[in-house]
């Protein structure tokens, strides 16, 4: 009679190991999702003159226009050059500029201008607190008549800028990829 039984001892005995197996594999899952979630989140550490990430912003006119991209900043005030990529990753815009002049090509036009800030208004077609947004990028709370500065999530990579005069009202907000998760 034991022979009778031998198979579907046999059966539950296999069985068990894999639910043994699998009680083990979630245990890990369940203590390594654990460990993530205690760890700290990443601070933002900046490389000097070299910023990658996403931007938004929002002017509310009389027809609201949103615009969001990603980025690619290298440079200072006085030399750099600025690469503004669609959700796919072609270029929209390209901006370079030297204390002399400054040139943007968008693919389909290429201006050339004595005013960096003219031509970023361009781009984004509202200005933008051009000398003021590297010193935020780089943390440093510069205030700028009409402008709203917001670094409390600086550590995270984040800055948001609110311009209240002159209208529209615009809202800036930036999302800086660090540099450990560039692969």
């Amino acid at each position: 009679m034991s022979n009778q039984h031998e198979p579907v001892a046999e059966a539950f005995l296999e069985a068990s190991k894999g639910a043994a197996l699998w009680h083990r594999r979630a245990w890990c899952l369940g203590a390594a999702w654990l460990l993530a979630a205690c760890t700290t989140p990443a601070i933002y550490t900046p490389q000097q003159g070299l910023w990658r990430g996403r931007l938004a912003l929002n002017t509310e006119e009389e027809r609201p226009r949103s615009y969001t991209a990603s980025f690619e900043l290298k440079g200072s005030q006085t030399q750099g050059e600025l690469e503004v990529y669609n959700p796919l990753g072609n270029v929209l815009a390209k901006l370079i500029w030297s204390s002399q002049q400054a040139m943007v090509d968008t693919g389909s036009e290429r201006l050339v201008s004595d005013s960096l800030d003219e031509l970023v208004a361009h781009i984004f077609g509202t200005p933008i607190p051009v000398q003021a947004l590297f010193a935020w990028l780089q943390g440093d709370a510069q205030q700028v008549a009409g402008w709203q500065l917001d670094l409390s999530r600086y550590s995270e990579g984040r800055i948001s800028a609110l311009r209240e005069q002159p209208l529209p009202r615009t809202s800036l907000r930036v999302i800086l990829q660090s540099p450990e998760d560039e692969g």
